[in-house]
């Protein structure tokens, strides 16, 4: 099954072709990652995908609906989350009430509930609190659920920012540079966590410049170059493919 899909995407910024006519297929349950150059257009194409562009010409498809163009609240709440390149994890919360804050679209309550602590407000609050704490437990990160997030290390925040994302109960994830600025070690654990994600059946959309990191983790790769689609196939087939090897990396890969 096809669970997130462009077709003729293009996005243009005056004269700038920052994305042009780009096909892609995700199917479901896969992990699948997005490369090229810096300036190739990747976060540009993400940025179309969530909503938070409107494509100037081309389609993106979620679960077979046409999702072009409507607001990335609405797009989160059919089945798609994403995380940005810089963590925007609230640091003086704790790791608990970040997560919170993720199931919290999906409650019923008003304004008006909250400011007077109705009994829908106080159920819907204790519901968010235990499906907050299964998460972190599920996720492994329950030992941090008082720890205020600022406190955390590095990949540990990323890691949160991964789990509040879930919270919103996505069928598809994208992660835009999930292991950037982290070292050897934190970038291990985290391809073990995303792969271990994957194992309880998320499918996952990734960018990444750590091409060890990226050919390790994915089923499928999409290379953009300029804006376009340059090749897509296995990580055998990427890295191997003349073209790509030109484009993006000059020499093949040591993995």
């Amino acid at each position: 099954m096809t669970i997130l899909e462009t077709k003729q995407v293009c996005m243009y910024f005056g004269g700038l072709k920052a994305v042009e006519q780009v096909d892609m297929q995700v199917e479901k349950g896969e992990i699948f990652g997005v490369i090229g150059p810096n300036g190739a257009g990747k976060t540009t194409f993400f940025n179309v995908c969530s909503g938070n562009y409107a494509a100037t010409h081309g389609d993106v498809f979620l679960k077979g609906e046409a999702i072009t163009g409507i607001r990335p609240e609405q797009i989160a709440a059919k089945g798609m989350a994403r995380t940005f390149q810089n963590i925007k994890l609230f640091n003086n919360m704790t790791v608990l009430d970040n997560i919170k804050i993720g199931f919290h679209m999906h409650t019923k309550t008003q304004l008006w509930d909250a400011i007077f602590h109705t009994r829908a407000y106080r159920a819907d609050e204790e519901a968010v609190e235990r499906q907050g704490m299964e998460l972190l437990e599920m996720v492994g990160l329950s030992e941090y659920a008082l720890t205020k997030a600022g406190n955390l290390a590095y990949g540990t925040q990323r890691k949160v920012e991964i789990a509040r994302a879930l919270a919103m109960k996505p069928d598809i994830l994208l992660l835009d540079e999930p292991a950037a600025g982290m070292n050897p070690n934190e970038t291990m654990q985290l391809l073990s966590f995303v792969k271990m994600l994957n194992g309880m059946g998320y499918t996952i959309v990734v960018i990444e410049h750590d091409m060890k990191f990226i050919m390790n983790l994915c089923n499928r790769i999409m290379v953009l170059n300029y804006g376009k689609k340059l090749f897509s196939g296995t990580p055998e087939e990427v890295k191997n493919n003349d073209e790509v090897i030109e484009a993006y990396f000059g020499k093949p890969i040591a993995v």
